[in-house]
């Protein structure tokens, strides 16, 4: 269980650093974008496409990052008044729900992304594929829902053994 949870880990946090150098590409695309504007009147063709796509990437890449470390917000005014018995009930019914359903997220995004790769999709102004952006969301989205996963496997065994298999699956306890 620990190997398969470092490889989903290490995965997940590979796609955080895609996340980022997409972050700090955007970025600098659009800072040209708007100086070139400014200067010469001439905007950037398709900055605006990639921004768009990309921003999407970004987000789906960095959610089992952002899962990992439980930096989602948590509203915990009743939870904290529970106790951890309960807690743990209300995180294993939480997690088998976030697992179902982002489970059917990837599986619709990757018949998404065949349905745009057969049509030949592309966009308006660069003629890019759309279907590798869509793709790459998909593979964010894998992996988020392995790690909510691992953690439905850690509250379940938390539950039933009292033991954790690694960080706090909880965000009541941290």
């Amino acid at each position: 269980m620990l190997l398969i949870k470092r490889v989903i880990y290490s995965a997940s946090g590979y796609l955080l650093k895609i996340a980022l150098v997409l972050t700090m590409l955007m970025m600098f695309a659009t800072v040209a974008d708007v100086l070139l504007r400014a200067v010469i009147n001439r905007p950037i063709p398709g900055v605006y496409e990639l921004t768009r796509y990309a921003l999407a990437v970004i987000v789906f890449t960095s959610l089992g990052w952002s899962q990992m470390h439980k930096v989602h917000i948590a509203i915990d005014l009743i939870m904290t008044r529970l106790s951890a018995f309960w807690q743990n009930i209300i995180d294993v019914v939480n997690y088998i729900l976030a697992v179902i359903t982002f489970s059917l997220s990837f599986w619709q995004m990757i018949i998404y992304t065949g349905r745009l790769y057969s049509t030949n999709l592309v966009t308006t102004v660069l003629r890019a594929h759309v279907y590798p952006w869509v793709l790459v969301s998909a593979i964010g989205m894998l992996f988020f829902t392995l790690v909510l996963l691992v953690d439905l496997l850690n509250v379940v065994n938390k539950l039933v053994k009292g033991v954790e298999i690694g960080e706090p699956a909880s965000h009541w306890n941290s």
